[in-house]
């Protein structure tokens, strides 16, 4: 009875504590992942964070699940999601603050400030992708955690110079490229048909496009495709042109919560102008915002659905509006984007599309709500290479890819995955051996004669 008695006394103050708080942690925890605290103004010292947040860090087992799943983790960055949540355990630990109610201001502030928790370079190194949350046991947030450190750092000006530089040209021009709004469709007029503008005649699609399918230039040529395929499956469908803006899910998620509700309140008032019954997109990350935190319910459109350009294809081949003439001889694996996949529970419609495209698809070992994250989330594609990482998450993911038997190619459905899986293929010496591809590429492939589209499956 003494030691039993012992033990009880010793708990809270033991890494066993997680054995108490770890079952009312799972009964406040989020039910979807892909969420962010509510807007606030960040947190920098203990006291700021929510007692959700400091639940967290009691809950925590230290299993170090999420390290293991964590991309930056993984290729040598200087974050570990689960000693992030044991600092802030250690701090609400510390006799400092516990024990010492005369202890001075100064003294209680180092005790509690971020940078005693986190170096800056921790924090900015997530990239929000929620695979630790996915396989946390005890429902941790650490995505919640880091995103309320960022938005005091934001505040504070301890923001990376490429970092701010993305941010001032959201602010300025609607996109992180520094592109005037008038570019935005420039593509458009390599298509050879006219697109529609949504906001000036009615649609049955409206297609948000998103940044990198509209300026980068590696990821227009997809673009391009995914419009083709629209146009022959018989899609209407019109875009908003110079009054689309980044939808923010990656400013949100880099701290921004001012600049975020900016463009989000643009973008709201563009959607107002326009007649259509649903949207579609091809970025993961403009689904997930649109779909999810847009509130497009209380703005007067609480019957649009947003739907994955691979959600609508496969629509249409189930009611057989896509057609498709050949099948393509290739052997491929697919990645699923964090976005559409862990995020958004999105894992079949884009296999059923590559099935009825006659590729033979071998999945990889990381895959569905497992799958391992190219690393350019939460604002990671505008920041600086980390200094000292042993391998990109991007690199990873592609060898992961490459040591399939037969594969030849890794499928997409992402533009920044596109872009990031190429830049890969060049830096892990990975050339002439597996090409990345974009889905709505094999899917325009198989919709021409055979003669046409011979050099896909070659």
């Amino acid at each position: 009875m003494l030691t039993v008695l012992a033990f009880l006394a010793y708990l809270p103050y033991s890494k066993h504590l997680h054995l108490l708080v770890a079952p009312f942690n799972v009964a406040f925890g989020a039910l979807r992942s892909g969420s962010v605290p509510e807007p606030s103004e960040g947190a920098r010292f203990l006291e700021e964070f929510t007692w959700r947040q400091l639940l967290n860090a009691l809950a925590c087992a230290e299993c170090g699940r999420c390290d293991r799943a964590c991309p930056a983790f993984q290729s040598g960055f200087p974050l570990s999601p689960k000693m992030l949540v044991h600092r802030i355990k250690a701090v609400i630990q510390t006799p400092v603050l516990r024990q010492n109610p005369r202890a001075t201001p100064a003294i209680l502030a180092e005790a509690g400030n971020v940078g005693h928790i986190a170096k800056p370079e921790e924090v900015w190194a997530c990239a929000a992708c929620y695979a630790c949350m996915e396989r946390c046991p005890v429902f941790n947030e650490h995505v919640h955690l880091i995103v309320e450190m960022r938005r005091s750092l934001v505040a504070q000006g301890e923001v990376g110079k490429r970092m701010q530089e993305a941010l001032t040209s959201l602010a300025r021009y609607g996109n992180s490229f520094g592109q005037p709004e008038r570019a935005r469709a420039k593509w458009v007029q390599t298509l050879g048909f006219p697109v529609k503008d949504a906001r000036k005649e009615p649609v049955e699609v409206l297609w948000f496009v998103g940044d990198y399918a509209s300026y980068d230039p590696r990821v227009q040529s997809i673009t391009c495709a995914a419009a083709r395929v629209f146009q022959r499956a018989g899609v209407d469908f019109g875009i908003l042109y110079e009054g689309e803006r980044n939808a923010g899910n990656d400013v949100r998620r880099a701290g921004e919560e001012g600049l975020f509700e900016m463009l989000m309140e643009r973008n709201l008032r563009e959607l107002a102008k326009a007649q259509f019954r649903w949207i579609v997109t091809t970025d993961p990350h403009t689904y997930h915002v649109l779909k999810n935190e847009y509130r497009l319910g209380e703005n007067g459109r609480g019957n649009t659905k947003v739907l994955h350009h691979t959600e609508l294809l496969e629509s249409l081949l189930q009611m057989g509006k896509l057609p498709l003439q050949r099948t393509l001889g290739l052997t491929v694996t697919y990645h699923d984007p964090c976005y559409l996949g862990r995020s958004n529970g999105v894992f079949d419609p884009p296999r059923r599309l590559l099935k009825a495209l006659g590729v033979k698809l071998v999945e990889m070992p990381r895959n569905r709500r497992n799958s391992f994250c190219c690393g350019a989330g939460g604002g990671r594609i505008w920041m600086e290479e980390v200094s000292g990482s042993r391998e990109r998450p991007a690199e990873i993911r592609l060898r992961e890819a490459a040591k399939l038997p037969g594969v030849s190619t890794l499928v997409v459905a992402c533009p920044k995955d596109l872009v990031m899986f190429q830049d890969a293929v060049k830096t892990a010496g990975l050339e002439g051996r597996i090409a990345v591809r974009d889905i709505v590429e094999l899917v325009e492939a198989a919709m021409q004669p055979a003669e046409e589209g011979s050099h896909v499956a070659a």
